[in-house]
């Protein structure tokens, strides 16, 4: 077991160091810090932004937002879900909007968003509306999947609702509700960040980005991308360690 863990750790630390030579010898070919810095010269700028208080602000506006944007698109998506389930009319009214917001790019969102709202409302609906849909339609398929022959044996022996959702339906719907969050995760984040840097957001990592594009300092966005990286992943470890907890 001992070997087999560090063969893989000893096999992810040659892929990383392969792509850091690959970098740097982009970074040496290119010759420019302004189009692609070295990697020494990110990680620099990251030194200095992890060294300031404001660096904790700015991450803890985004990461508040981002959490705000996947609380209230999961429970909605899986609260209208239910009722769509439930109705089928909700369902028919529901798909075409649910539709029309999958295939809308982000940008087109927050562009016309941002007219008739402030920053941290416009960032936290526009995770919104990357999270519901997703939520929505792979709840409403775990909904539909359950199957018929162990309702009708609940409908005989007058299993109660609670036990009903507890014994039927959450171990059904929890197999397609999971993955969907999961996929939610990295989605809210890449959404948040875009209408950040669009709209402009105070106290954000995005104003950050753009701050530092306008004034060339490419290593620090960079740095901050690398921010953005490794906090959608402990995000992401954190949200699947919780599932689990749920799960069992």
């Amino acid at each position: 077991m001992k070997s087999n863990l560090a063969k893989k750790l000893g096999f992810s630390t040659l892929v990383v160091l392969f792509w850091i030579c690959v970098w740097y010898i982009a970074a040496f070919l290119v010759d420019s810090v302004l189009l692609l810095p070295a990697p020494h010269d990110a990680l620099f700028a990251l030194f200095e932004l992890i060294s300031t208080l404001e660096f904790y602000k700015v991450v803890f506006s985004t990461l508040l937002r981002v959490a705000l944007g996947l609380f209230f698109g999961i429970a909605a998506g899986v609260i209208l879900a239910f009722l769509s389930y439930k109705f089928v009319i909700l369902k028919n009214v529901l798909s075409p909007a649910v539709s029309v917001i999958r295939a809308t790019p982000v940008a087109s969102f927050i562009v016309l968003l941002w007219v008739l709202l402030d920053g941290n409302t416009l960032t936290v609906l526009v995770a919104f509306l990357m999270v519901m849909p997703i939520i929505w339609q792979n709840t409403l398929d775990g909904f539909s999947s359950v199957p018929t022959e162990l309702i009708e044996v609940a409908d005989v022996f007058e299993f109660s609702f609670k036990r009903r959702f507890k014994v039927l339906i959450l171990p059904v719907i929890s197999s397609y509700i999971f993955p969907a969050i999961i996929t939610s995760v990295g989605l809210a984040w890449k959404s948040e960040i875009a209408a950040e840097i669009i709209a402009y957001t105070k106290n954000s990592i995005g104003m950050h980005i753009n701050d530092a594009k306008t004034f060339l300092m490419t290593p620090t966005v960079f740095a901050w991308t690398a921010v953005i990286t490794i906090m959608s992943i402990l995000l992401e470890i954190v949200i699947r360690k919780l599932l689990r907890g749920i799960k069992r």
